[in-house]
């Protein structure tokens, strides 16, 4: 879930070039884990922003492993001065 707010904002921060500042995470939902990620796995993190007003955004992530999603998250953040 962190991984997934983390690029998410990263997203944010490169679509508007952002420059100075930080993606603060704020909430998730439809938050579910499918199967444990353990060692050793490859995780691949897939991120669709699906709004972004002002300094707020939101974003669909995706996790997998070996192509099988093993979780999913609606994540919410904003960006500010760093």
């Amino acid at each position: 879930l962190e991984a997934m707010a983390q690029v998410a904002g990263v997203l944010l921060l490169k679509k508007l070039e952002a420059l100075n500042q930080v993606a603060y995470f704020l909430s998730a939902e439809d938050v579910k884990w499918r199967k444990p990620v353990v060692p050793g796995d490859t995780l691949v993190i897939e991120v669709e922003l699906t709004k972004a007003r002002g300094k707020i955004g939101k974003a669909k992530g995706v996790c997998k492993v070996g192509g099988e999603i093993v979780s999913e998250a609606e994540v919410t953040f904003m960006l500010r001065e760093a």
